[in-house]
């Protein structure tokens, strides 16, 4: 009965959490995201509780991207281990994730490039005892962070990745873009890019992240002018331990 109800809370903590950005997480996870290298049988992800005196109650889960699904409703070749736990304060709980090598939308997953998935972890607070709970509204927090599955042999190094990128100066519409084509076989998550012109910083949209052997188009804000050889790219990318740096690069494509 204990975990049907707890079932049931999270079934519609969890939906409301896919729709709310957390304010403040007591349930910190040691890192920014989960590398997955396919000969191991399993990686560890370690969460704490930084609540200094009430438990939380914790689900976790991995998704695919869509945002708009329930952990009930997700399909992916992994399980987490415990999936569902309370959390004391001051306390961690080693989350084991565990590679199922099932299919994935009926084929393996790649062997030729990382494929991209999320981790999410919902904490949900007591309720307060007493009268104190008649006025007071309680809110689940979700944290999601990537997990990169990343299968044995892949060409060339993940840190090497961003310096491969190919970038041109390309038309949208009215407006001018930086176009990039991304050769590695590693995602790249982009912090921030700007072209560089006569010593000027033209900023481009917000980036997001550049899959394997894939094109991104991000618009210029503000600049109709020329490009000349001496003009570059300057972005920021995020590293396999959370780490952002910086690199520059030509235009290329000419």
């Amino acid at each position: 009965m204990l975990f049907s109800n707890l079932a049931r809370l999270f079934a519609a903590t969890c939906l409301m959490a896919l729709f709310c950005a957390p304010v403040q997480a007591d349930i910190v996870i040691n890192g920014t995201r989960v590398i997955y290298p396919a000969k191991e049988r399993e990686v560890t992800v370690q969460l704490t509780n930084d609540e200094k005196t009430d438990p939380r109650l914790v689900r976790a889960w991995i998704d695919d991207g869509d945002t708009s699904k329930t952990p009930d409703q997700i399909d992916v070749p992994f399980t987490l281990t415990p999936p569902m736990f309370r959390l004391d304060a001051g306390k961690g709980q080693a989350l084991r994730v565990i590679y199922t090598k099932s299919d994935y939308h009926g084929k393996p997953l790649p062997a030729d490039k990382e494929s991209v998935f999320w981790l999410n972890v919902l904490a949900v607070p007591p309720k307060p005892a007493g009268k104190a709970s008649e006025n007071t509204v309680q809110f689940a927090f979700r944290t999601r962070i990537k997990l990169f599955f990343r299968p044995d042999g892949l060409a060339g190094q993940p840190d090497a990745a961003p310096r491969q990128l190919k970038w041109k100066l390309v038309s949208d519409g009215a407006a001018q873009a930086l176009e990039v084509y991304n050769p590695s076989a590693y995602h790249i998550s982009f912090s921030k890019i700007a072209l560089v012109v006569d010593g000027k910083d033209i900023k481009s949209d917000a980036p997001p992240m550049l899959a394997p052997g894939s094109t991104g188009r991000y618009v210029l804000k503000d600049f109709s002018g020329k490009t000349d050889a001496t003009s570059e790219v300057h972005f920021s990318a995020v590293d396999d331990y959370g780490s952002e740096q910086n690199y520059t690069a030509k235009l290329q494509w000419h």
